[in-house]
Formats: C-alpha cells, structure tokens, sequence
C-alpha cells in the first residue's frame, strides 16, 4: 500500500530522493494473532522419595510469539529508477509480535530484512541481512510455508533462512532463475563476525531452477559454517571447519484451482542433526540425533471457492544415525476463509508421531525453533489454532 503521508514525510526529510524520477517508496505489513492449543509438551520431573526421574506432560492454551499462519510484521520496499536498465531497490522488514508489541528476531527493529541494493535485466545484486538462496527455492513448493504447524516442527533452521552481512544475487531468464549468496558473520545472536577468524559463522548457498506457467522444480545448496567455538544454536559446530549442508529438491505444479507441492531436503552436520531426552530405568537421559537426516513434505491446497481455501501437508523425517530407527509423521490440515481481500480466519491442526528417540513438534510458531513446545523422544503431540489475520 503506498501512502502519500508516507511519500510527503520522504519529501520533507529527503528533498533529492522525492525530486528523482521514478521513485517509489511502499510500506506494507500483517498482523496475524491465533488462539493456540498444544499438548504434550514434556520435562523431567523427579521424585522426591525415590530420586527417579519420569516424564512429565503438560498442555498450553495461549498465544505464539514468533508466527500463526503467517508471522506478523511490517515493511518498507522502495526502488529509484537510475537508468533504462539500473535501478536501486531497498527492503526493511520488521517482525513483532503482535500479542505484547515487542520485536522479534532477537530484538531487532529490522530483523527480518535489511538491504540495499541495484537490478537490471542482468539480475539483482543485494546487500545486507537478507534470506539465502534455500528459501527462494521453497517459495512455491512449500505450501504451509510459515504457518505454525509445519516444517519448522522437523527443521528448526527452515523458518530462519536469513543472514546478517550478505551478498547475493538473483536473475531470471526465460523461466531459469539463478541465484548464490555468501554471508560473512550470519547471526549477531551467538555467531557474528569474528576478525580473528576469516571463516567463522560464513555461510554460502546456491539455487538453480525452472518455472513455467503451471510448473516449476529447482534445486539449492545451503551451507552453516561453524563459529569460533560457541556452538553455535546447539548445533555443535564449533570451528570454523565445521559445515551443516542442507542439499533441497523442490517440485510444485498448479492445476486450475488445486495447488501441489513437493519438498526433499538431504542433510548432512560435521555437528549433529540434534538432541532429545528421555527416562531409561528412572534416569534421565539426553539422546543424539546423529548428522544425518532425510526430510519430505507433500502439500496441497484447493480454492473450494473464491473466498474458502483449505490446504495441509504430509511430512516425514527420519534421523539416519539416531538410535532406535528414530523419525516423525506430520499431519497439517488448514482451512482459510477471506472476509474480504485484506482480511481472513482461519484454523488450523497438526499431529506429530515421534518413533524411536525423535522429538519433532506439531507447533514451531514460539522461539523460532519450537523450544516452547518440546516433547521427550518418543513423544506425540497435537496441536490446534484458530486466528485472524489481516494485510495492510
């Protein structure tokens, strides 16, 4: 939406902007809020007679703070025509959270995105905190994409695609879209730039794909390079030899009012995939997901009419080097109606079955990561939201 107030305080503060020809400058957002349930979210309590330990599950009903169906924030996009084939575009973006107005993304007032940068017909050339090239890949073929129950719950790093202090580019010709990045120090939170360390907490990615009218399939290479000891998220990627590599093919197709989706990612940690916990004989115990994981996810949405969309996913991972054969099934099924064309409800459910030691969640949308909702391994879980939501 642009906003001639929004134009006219532009022109005060920045008289040869406003006087350049073709300048646009466009602020835009969402606020989406949901009541959630989950339940099953465990920890270890311990008798206090006996000292043995046991798994204790509680349900919440309450609110996210990070993402409903769509996480809430708000925008600033602009662009400055300089030449017939040159232009400079910018984009800040700010996620909150709407439920106690506080910022999200550790805190920042521009953490979703921030960069400048030139395009032509030659591609765009950007800098700044910015997504890598694995969520561009994705766009199209996951269709749950941010909604709270979905890939976040298997991989806690597919809801936080972006990096601090990158350059990327990205061009399309002819339907074949291009694109690499390279970040040098990717996360203030725990893993910035070191000046002692060249290669510390970099990270790299790159994507190769095809989109036509009614298809599209693409592939991307993302890589975590390790920090200066700081284990990084957990990840155990503590020097800067250490990689995570996430190897993603992506296929979706269009059919009149049916949409379809198809997710694979490969991934492969000099760290570790991740941990769970447990009780063996009264004892608690923490359990390593091995380096190694296999995730898919097949989604599918359906316009039933112009205002009433439902859509959901079947998603499967398995932790290759875990032990007791561990991976999950999850199950998400939504349904949208528009109230008009800024503003929907809808609601939402997600089941988990966790195998073995696995301990994936129906609900990411707290922490980024799903920290809020953790289950022991082994654990199942449910969860369910109804919200509205409304673009501006």
């Amino acid at each position: 939406m642009k906003l001639k107030a929004l134009a006219a305080g532009l022109a005060l503060s920045f008289p040869m902007l406003a006087s350049a020809q073709g300048t646009s400058v466009t602020l835009y957002g969402t606020i989406d809020t949901a009541i959630n349930y989950v339940n099953n979210i465990s920890s270890i309590g311990v008798d206090p007679v006996t000292g043995r330990a046991s798994i204790v599950n509680n349900s919440y009903t309450g609110f996210n703070t990070q993402t409903n169906s769509w996480p809430s924030m708000w925008g600033l996009r602009g662009s400055e025509k300089i030449s017939d084939n040159l232009e400079a575009i910018f984009n800040l973006e700010s996620g909150f959270n709407p439920n106690v107005g506080t910022s999200n993304q550790g805190g920042r007032l521009f953490g979703r995105a921030a960069w400048v940068g030139l395009k032509g017909d030659w591609g765009q050339v950007t800098i700044g905190r910015q997504y890598s090239m694995l969520f561009y890949s994705m766009m199209r073929s996951d269709i749950m994409g941010p909604n709270a129950h979905g890939l976040g719950g298997l991989d806690g790093y597919i809801p936080d695609r972006r990096h601090d202090n990158a350059v990327a580019y990205r061009g399309t010709f002819s339907g074949v879209t291009v694109g690499a990045h390279y970040a040098k120090g990717r996360d203030t939170n725990g893993c910035g730039v070191n000046f002692n360390q060249e290669n510390a907490c970099s990270s790299y990615s790159a994507m190769l794909g095809y989109d036509a009218a009614n298809w599209g399939v693409n592939v991307a290479w993302d890589v975590l390079k390790g920090g200066d000891g700081t284990n990084w998220r957990g990840s155990g990627l503590t020097n800067t030899q250490d990689e995570d590599r996430r190897l993603a093919f992506n296929a979706w197709a269009k059919f009149d009012a049916l949409s379809l989706g198809l997710v694979y990612i490969n991934r492969k940690t000099d760290g570790r995939v991740g941990t769970s916990f447990g009780v063996s004989n009264g004892v608690a115990r923490t359990y390593d997901l091995g380096d190694r994981s296999d995730l898919w996810s097949l989604g599918a949405a359906y316009a039933l009419t112009p205002a009433v969309t439902i859509d959901g996913s079947v998603n499967y991972i398995r932790f290759k080097d875990a032990p007791e054969s561990s991976k999950s099934m999850l199950y998400v099924a939504r349904v949208k109606y528009a109230l008009s064309k800024r503003t929907s409800v809808y609601a939402s459910a997600a089941y988990v079955n966790n195998s073995g030691v696995a301990n994936s969640t129906a609900n990411s949308g707290s922490g980024g990561t799903a920290q809020d909702y953790v289950v022991a391994g082994g654990v199942n879980q449910t969860a369910v939201m109804a919200g509205l939501r409304h673009n501006f």
